[in-house]
């Protein structure tokens, strides 16, 4: 239900530029204002239209969008990224979790190397602040001053 709203909402966007995301007045069925709606934010969500006021009542298409109605429209697209359209619906983008841990433990290690660097370039610092202090209060002496 939710493609086919979808594709066809990208099909009457691709004729009008604008189009309102909860139907037109015509439409008073409840069901099917939430599933124009439901499709409207799918769609968002997914970067082919965008909302274009600020009530949030009205969308049109961005680039992407364009493409794809030009191009079979929300069902073409569901064929040729489902990992995108999958992992958008799903709240994320379809990573592999082993993948994340091993990403989590190199941030980690890279985290750890970073705050050891930090330190020894501070204490490099003042020691290198220790070493001028010393010689110019006590250098003039070595030269026979």
């Amino acid at each position: 239900m939710l493609e086919e709203d979808a594709h066809a909402l990208l099909d009457v966007a691709l004729k009008t530029d604008i189009v309102e995301a909860y139907g037109t007045a015509s439409e008073r069925d409840a069901e099917a204002l939430r599933r124009r709606r439901d499709a409207a934010d799918h769609l968002v969500k997914l970067r082919l239209m965008r909302f274009v006021d600020e009530g949030r009542t009205q969308v049109a298409l961005t680039n992407p969008g364009r493409y794809w109605a030009l191009n079979g429209g929300y069902m073409a697209f569901l064929k040729e990224e489902p990992d995108r359209a999958a992992g958008a619906s799903a709240g994320g983008r379809g990573r592999n979790p082993e993948l994340e841990q091993l990403r989590y433990n190199f941030m980690t290690l890279r985290m750890r190397t970073f705050w050891w660097s930090f330190g020894i370039s501070i204490a490099s610092f003042l020691l290198s602040m220790l070493s001028l202090y010393f010689a110019l209060r006590y250098g003039g002496a070595l030269l026979g001053k």
